[in-house]
């Protein structure tokens, strides 16, 4: 039997139990991180508000490579790929680990639960019925430009003028917070946001295990009919991922300032998502290869395909990214300009923060450097050039979520030891996983009808 239709006889497609310890200690990784991110919340100023931004930023950031997985393997059945056949399988266990980002969500359904507000400010309002002078916006919060709202029982002070917010402003004023808020209560509240979160992670988790499981009953049974299920599959299934991601990113990011709106938000967060995925993928791939899998199997074309793909959600997300901030920028709307203007994206220098240099840095970091960095040919051929623009891509990625999601706890700039904990805990939850996954079978799908296809691909 020939290489195209039996690799096994020439290459190493299935891991062995040698990967155990691996997954052990990514656990134990897992563990550590929980725990000393457990400690710092129970025992440092900012508490558990600071745990849970931390922990969002890094749920968010796994949740979206793993969701960018998904869309990929259901847009290769969609379009019948034949390219992407011998890298698809390491696309379909990364997107196998949504149970386990379901899981992985408990903290953040807590905070929520818990009704302090620490992370969301309208689930504060939700179990203080509508009290415009909530506690939920602490010091940090809220101390910028004269507008001061103190915590229990305490007045409001506010600089602002009562019931309208500057455009130009960093912060909305406790009145207008309350009012913006207040209106949205019919979706912004507790027993709605876990009730569609569950749905999100229902259809999220239902498409990734129904697709691997076809794709893995092929390797067994070889059968077309599998092949005709997880296409028929992903026409619906990227209807259902298109509303979900959507509505999926308006709840986990732009709920944190419940005042603020940008339809195009989910959007901006696919988009990275995807940029992110392509990363990961071709790591993965250079990485399995580096301990002697797929060698013969993934080749210099499937990384130039690749690469091509990562080149262009680099360059998809800062079209979408400056179409965000030119259009409420443009429009100068009270209620959108103050969010850019707290992270010191602004043009009035008064505004100016230790997070303006993150504005610009992303611009550069996540969009212009990469671009240039990875136009040329053979840059996307070259494994050790596209594994750093890989890793580059990934840093951005994160630096991007830690943007959108710290600056609610203030206009000073926090990295520490909280977000370096999260993400390992995080990280270790997802790596062991996606290993557990990857050593049940083998790590391409051996009978699929376009394999062939795949191992003689050639980019022209």
């Amino acid at each position: 039997m020939n290489h195209a239709t039996n690799p096994d006889t020439e290459d190493r497609i299935k891991l062995t139990s040698r990967v155990l310890p691996v997954i052990r200690t990514a656990q134990v990784v897992a563990v550590i991180g929980f725990v000393v991110s457990l400690i710092l919340a129970s025992s440092t100023e900012a508490g558990f508000a600071r745990f849970y931004h931390a922990y969002l930023i890094s749920f968010a950031f796994f949740l979206s490579i793993a969701l960018g997985s998904l869309f990929f393997v259901m847009i290769q059945h969609l379009v019948r790929a034949g390219w992407s056949v011998a890298v698809r399988r390491i696309m379909e266990v990364l997107a196998g680990t949504m149970p386990m980002m379901a899981v992985a969500f408990a903290p953040i359904a807590v905070s929520v639960m818990v009704g302090e507000g620490e992370l969301y400010p309208w689930a504060a309002n939700t179990h203080a019925h509508h009290d415009v002078a909530h506690e939920h916006n602490h010091d940090a919060k809220s101390d910028v430009h004269g507008a001061k709202i103190e915590t229990g029982d305490h007045a409001v002070e506010e600089a602002n003028v009562a019931g309208h917010m500057d455009p130009n402003a960093i912060t909305v004023d406790a009145h207008t917070q309350a009012l913006f808020t207040a209106k949205k209560q019919g979706y912004l509240n507790m027993p709605f946001f876990l009730a569609r979160f569950a749905i999100y992670f229902t259809a999220w988790v239902g498409l990734a295990l129904y697709l691997w499981r076809q794709s893995t009953l092929q390797d067994k049974t070889g059968s077309l009919v599998h092949t005709q299920k997880m296409q028929r599959t992903s026409a619906g299934g990227i209807c259902l991922f298109a509303i979900t991601i959507t509505f999926g990113a308006f709840d986990l990011l732009m709920s944190l300032s419940p005042a603020w709106y940008s339809t195009i938000f989910g959007v901006y967060y696919f988009t990275g998502a995807m940029a992110a995925t392509m990363a990961t993928i071709i790591l993965v791939a250079i990485g399995l290869q580096k301990l002697g899998f797929l060698k013969n199997s993934v080749t210099q074309e499937h990384y130039h395909d690749l690469g091509k793909f990562l080149f262009g959600f680099v360059f998809f997300w800062g079209y979408i990214a400056f179409s965000q901030y030119m259009l409420i920028w443009y429009a100068n709307l009270p209620e959108t300009t103050f969010w850019f203007a707290q992270r010191g994206a602004s043009t009035n220098s008064a505004h100016y923060s230790g997070w303006s240099y993150v504005s610009l840095l992303l611009p550069i970091g996540h969009f212009a450097i990469p671009f240039i960095g990875l136009l040329s040919r053979h840059i996307k051929r070259n494994t050790k050039t596209l594994a750093f623009w890989s890793v580059w891509v990934l840093v951005f990625h994160w630096i991007d979520l830690w943007w959108i999601v710290m600056p609610e706890m203030g206009t000073a700039v926090r990295f520490g030891l909280p977000e370096i904990a999260t993400f390992f805990a995080v990280a270790g939850l997802f790596t062991a996983m996606a290993l557990r996954l990857a050593k049940m079978n083998t790590l391409m799908p051996v009978n699929d009808p376009r394999l062939s296809a795949s191992l003689a691909f050639e980019n022209i």
